[in-house]
């Protein structure tokens, strides 16, 4: 059963990705169906361990934090070789290389993979390496092409079996770009870098898909999904440290696309870059959550400061709203770095340090909060929910399991023999519940 926010969201999608969406056998993309974490009519396992509930278990060429992405009877990943920490020697930038794989979803048996050379001019902050590397943003579909965003190396499109139709490069910043006015200054007053590296995930709207490209030309682009040519850029020195995958709500011909930064969120056109509206926040810092949607408000997290509702219609009104701005509904909790989830008129945030919080979606009132039970330690991937279970994949400890009640009950705790970092978000289909690490790709499912 559809929970209503879900149903909503679909209906303000394009038709023929809302249907490939509504499928039971698809994970089309970040954070599945809705953009939101929620896997809808999703009955996966609540507990496994190395001799319970691996259905199979597939070695990787290489590190990543995308997730897995599911179509059908196929599994889509995308992983990272040649340089970064994984390596005894770190690796030669020059030798980076992106690697698409597709597996069989009933076997585990890998069906083909792409690689598609991503040299680097000089050597990554080590923060970049060790944090997400250089597979983060996570693939895309829409039943006929996987797209995926592969930072320096631009935009690829491909067919289901592998094969490369076009590859757009998305070019460097403009030296004539303005500078950031929504820097993050440290305590001595000097700005503060917070140019990661590539990490948001594209977005299929129509005819389109979206990019996030922060780290290197500094700009939203809409490239054209069967050709691959641009059709539109919107650079801004401001969209710096921004790994903030877009999201896009609203009727036909009414469309909004929505994406958080430090100081502000945006409203833009999906079909042309143009920015519609911009509402000031006092969010600073890094932003890396998706806004999350019911259709009706926009929700959007990230950084420190406060989390906001708003409403994302074109033109508003300055008779409602909270403050001075006509489309906040409420500011409340925030969180840093996994997207929340928006589930049966609840936001779940869950910390990178471990926190749980939940939140009424209608009034902004924090119901829960505090430190998650069972020690989680770091979490990086964003939390999914299927089941009225919330399922927390942490760094090194393991996935915790907790209740979707507004109070984060401790399930169960299922930890893995393998010794590399999970930072992947996971994907849910069905029984099956799809997890990657470092090293391997998991299908999770009853025996």
């Amino acid at each position: 059963m559809k929970t209503a926010s879900t149903a909503l969201l679909l209906l303000s999608l394009p038709l023929s990705i809302a249907e490939l969406q509504a499928q039971e056998d698809s994970w089309p993309g970040f954070r599945g169906p809705g953009r939101d974490g929620v896997a809808i009519d999703a009955a996966p396992p609540l507990s496994w361990s190395d001799e319970e509930n691996i259905t199979w278990r597939a070695e990787l060429p290489g590190p990543g934090s995308s997730s897995p992405v599911i179509l059908g009877e196929r599994v889509f990943l995308s992983c990272y070789s040649g340089y970064g920490y994984h390596l005894d020697d770190g690796g030669d930038p020059k030798e980076l290389k992106h690697h698409l794989l597709c597996f069989d979803r009933a076997s585990g048996e890998k069906i083909w993979e792409t690689i598609i050379p991503g040299p680097l001019p000089k050597a990554a902050r080590k923060v970049q390496i060790n944090e997400h590397g250089f597979a983060s943003p996570t693939p895309i579909t829409d039943g006929k092409r996987l797209y995926a965003f592969l930072g320096r190396a631009g935009v690829v499109a491909m067919d289901l079996d592998g094969k490369v139709i076009w590859q757009t490069a998305l070019g460097d910043a403009s030296p004539d770009l303005p500078e950031a006015s929504n820097k993050s200054l440290d305590p001595k007053g000097e700005a503060i870098d917070l140019n990661w590296g590539t990490a948001a995930s594209p977005l299929l709207h129509g005819d389109m898909i979206i990019v996030n490209d922060s780290a290197w030309s500094h700009a939203l682009q809409g490239l054209n999904k069967n050709t691959g040519k641009v059709i539109w850029k919107h650079a801004s020195a401001n969209l710096i440290g921004c790994a903030a995958s877009p999201m896009v709500v609203g009727p036909a011909g009414e469309e909004v696309m929505s994406i958080t930064l430090a100081k502000s969120i945006w409203g833009m056109d999906p079909a042309t870059g143009k920015l519609l509206w911009e509402v000031p926040t006092t969010a600073r810092g890094g932003m890396s959550p998706t806004t999350v949607t019911d259709g009706e408000l926009l929700y959007a997290f990230g950084g420190s400061g406060d989390s906001h509702a708003l409403r994302y219609e074109r033109d508003i009104e300055a008779a409602s709203g909270e403050g001075e701005n006509p489309r906040v509904v409420w500011t409340s909790a925030n969180v840093g770095i996994p997207s929340p989830l928006l589930y049966q008129g609840q936001i779940y945030l869950v910390s990178s340090d471990g926190n749980g919080t939940c939140i009424d979606a209608e009034n902004g009132e924090v119901i829960h909060r505090g430190r998650l039970e069972g020690r989680t330690g770091s979490v990086y991937a964003s939390p999914v929910v299927a089941n009225d279970l919330i399922y927390v994949v942490t760094r090194n400890r393991g996935t915790f399991v907790y209740s979707a009640d507004g109070e984060f009950g401790l399930l169960s705790r299922n930890e893995l023999s393998d010794d590399s970092q999970f930072n992947g978000s996971p994907a849910i289909v069905g029984a099956q519940l799809f997890l990657r690490s470092d090293k391997f790709l998991y299908c999770i499912s009853e025996s």
